[in-house]
């Protein structure tokens, strides 16, 4: 039992960054935008975090400085992809590769490190012990003592199903994304709204970049990210890009990379062991693959 608390509370620290990325990536995608560029843009905020942090010594100019890059790389994607109507998949994946080089360049030029970047003047964000949760047994094993991104993560959650389906904004990108010339014809300002998804979806990968460098560890290591934006993605299209899917599914990747770290344990080969998370991935979109199929079938549509 105290075994599987342990795995619960490692799940939801693994989650977060990818929760964060894929409930932010979820808002483009209902708006008809797939943002392939997540990866950048929480790796860019883990390396701004980090040097704001060590330069300022102020957590809380970190956080800002970091979201604040990643929306620059959001607007980026979007003047390219929306307003210069360029392929997304190709802008995504250039702003995924120019992160990775930028960051290792600037790593290695200003501040002349390799690989990684450590520095006791580095401040993190530290674990909450949260009254409520202390006393209430299994879920303070769970919840209780966690980082701040993981319980934002979870108001993500709520507020994204909120907005998508609660409010006239939520209606309209929803609209955009399955309707694109009816929103057209009734005056809707389809741009603007692919623009504001996109953002709020860049905003989001901020706080992961955030959660991955300032939480768990207080470093940068070049590509600290490590697929997670793609994982992200895998999980909106594996939730049908709702809210409360993606996370359900970022939720189960966690899990797997949670499993990983304690199987670390074992006397298990360790390439077979971080083959897990991937490998589980790809048994998961394979399963929501054969689900989907058979749902399309059952309803009589012909797959071609």
């Amino acid at each position: 039992m105290d075994e599987l608390l342990i795995i619960l509370h490692s799940t939801f620290r693994m989650t977060a960054p990818i929760a964060l990325a894929a409930i932010g990536g979820v808002f483009a995608h209902r708006a008809g935008v797939l943002n392939v560029a997540l990866e950048g843009m929480m790796l860019v905020g883990a390396f701004t975090g980090v040097m704001v942090s060590y330069l300022t010594g102020s957590i809380l100019i970190a956080v800002l400085a970091a979201v604040l890059s990643s929306m620059i790389l959001g607007l980026l994607f979007s003047v390219f992809g929306i307003t210069l109507k360029g392929n997304v998949i190709i802008t995504g994946l250039a702003i995924n590769t120019i992160v990775l080089g930028l960051t290792a360049y600037i790593l290695q030029v200003f501040f002349g490190q390799r690989g990684v970047f450590s520095n006791p003047k580095i401040i993190g964000l530290e674990p909450l012990d949260i009254p409520i949760l202390r006393d209430i047994p299994i879920l303070s094993d769970i919840l209780n003592n966690q980082t701040p991104m993981v319980y934002v993560s979870l108001l993500a959650l709520i507020l994204a199903h909120f907005v998508l389906y609660h409010t006239k904004l939520g209606l309209y990108i929803r609209t955009v994304g399955e309707k694109e010339e009816a929103a057209y014809s009734v005056g809707l300002p389809v741009n603007k709204l692919k623009y504001i998804s996109v953002l709020i979806g860049s905003f989001l990968c901020g706080l992961g970049g955030v959660n991955i460098a300032l939480e768990n560890v207080t470093m940068f290591v070049e590509d600290m990210t490590v697929g997670r934006g793609f994982i992200a993605l895998a999980a909106i299209f594996s939730g049908q890009g709702t809210p409360i899917g993606t996370f359900i599914f970022s939720f189960l990747f966690g899990f797997a990379d949670a499993l990983q770290i304690r199987l670390q344990s074992l006397n298990i080969p360790g390439a077979f062991i971080q083959m897990i998370p991937f490998l589980f991935i790809v048994l998961v979109l394979t399963v929501v693959g054969i689900i989907s199929v058979r749902g399309r079938t059952s309803r009589g549509i012909k797959n071609e």
